[in-house]
């Protein structure tokens, strides 16, 4: 399924597919020195954990589940297979731009606490990027 949006979304959304986002995990296998634990949590930060298994993942998750009344993905082949067929094909496209929208808005404050020594004052605003990021990618369908 093609996504239209962002440059960066699409390429991001490879990535994920792909399993080659560079968390911390993925670094160190490519001989980085830095540190591998979460800037959220102190776990190690793997592409599971960053986007679903973390306090931060889980909130914005158990949002949607709240929210939306739907179950979450629980990891990316979940969220790119069997979770996005369950729905009709006419939410597919838009439950595909806003679960993409929301690892987006993670993975952009997880570099923000990385790279800016920033965390967020509230999960809300890892929400409010993620819908900032659907709209956008909405808008560019």
């Amino acid at each position: 399924m093609e996504v239209k949006g962002t440059t960066e979304s699409k390429i991001f959304l490879w990535y994920l597919k792909k399993r080659v986002t560079l968390t911390k995990d993925n670094l160190l296998k490519r001989n980085w020195k830095g540190d591998g634990t979460c800037c959220f949590c102190s776990c190690k930060e793997t592409i599971q954990h960053l986007f679903f298994e973390c306090h931060v993942a889980k909130f914005v998750w158990g949002s949607v589940r709240m929210v939306f009344g739907i179950q979450p993905p629980s990891n990316v082949t979940n969220m790119l297979g069997s979770w996005l067929r369950s729905f009709s094909v006419k939410l597919r496209k838009q439950l595909l731009v806003g679960a993409v929208a929301l690892c987006w808005a993670i993975w952009l404050c997880r570099n923000d606490a990385i790279f800016y020594r920033s965390t967020p004052n509230s999960y809300l605003q890892v929400i409010f990027r993620g819908t900032f990021w659907a709209k956008e990618m909405v808008a560019a369908l």
